[in-house]
């Protein structure tokens, strides 16, 4: 178990907040190793308190200027989760029968709102920035902080002994939306879809994950230079 030691420092406001400082680094490393795309579950339905720890974990996501613009249509009804799919089924890419019955229980579409940064950028203490339109900024970062949300998510999930996998919508997922009244200032970066593992994952059998060697740290990481 990780031990905590707490020191004070200044938060938001001014006020004084705790800072919690982790010496123990094995929970988090053990969490990021046992980490991968699970395709194929369990009718079971998930615990609404679990799913309600999980969606949580978005909360501790960073946020450019604290604009918090992402947003979660979360699906658990059988209707709700049904629908999705059939709006979703590519027809050049149908799915195989036998993984219709093992399908994930819930669906999480994770939402991005450049709305809510260009809002928050031409408030008196960003406006300076020159980011209060959404064409000024080089990178789009309402969708990177969607992106790390649902990483967080992701590890949520194995935290909880269930199992995920993010994916695309199909095309821009707009119809998707409209289906279930999200604003069109909303758009998609594609969803999370979670469950209690099956004891076989076949749906991931032809994954590339099985078929490309990962590449070592060496070859990712440049110290100093190129």
């Amino acid at each position: 178990m990780a031990v905590s030691e707490g020191r004070g420092r200044l938060g938001l406001g001014g006020s004084p907040r705790r800072l919690t400082v982790y010496r123990c680094r094995v929970e988090l490393q053990e969490t990021l190793k046992r980490r991968r795309m699970i395709r194929s579950f369990r009718r079971d339905p998930v615990d609404p308190e679990v799913l309600d720890r999980i969606l949580a974990s978005v909360l501790h996501a960073p946020s450019a200027g604290f604009s918090q613009g992402t947003e979660l249509l979360v699906l658990t009804g059988d209707d709700a989760v049904a629908v999705f799919w059939e709006l979703n089924e590519h027809p050049d890419f149908p799915t195989p029968p036998e993984h219709v019955p093992i399908r994930p229980p819930v669906v999480v579409v994770v939402l991005s709102n450049s709305d809510a940064y260009t809002e928050r950028y031409a408030a008196p203490d960003k406006i300076a920035f020159g980011l209060d339109q959404a064409a000024n900024w080089v990178v789009p970062y309402w969708d990177v902080d969607a992106g790390m949300a649902t990483m967080l998510m992701l590890l949520a999930v194995v935290e909880e002994g269930l199992g995920a996998f993010f994916a695309g919508l199909v095309d821009d997922g707009r119809a998707t939306l409209d289906h279930y009244g999200v604003p069109h200032n909303f758009r998609a970066i594609g969803f999370v879809g979670l469950g209690h593992p099956a004891d076989a994952d076949v749906a991931s059998s032809g994954a590339s994950a099985f078929s490309r060697r990962r590449r070592p740290i060496d070859e990712l990481v440049h110290h100093d230079r190129w």
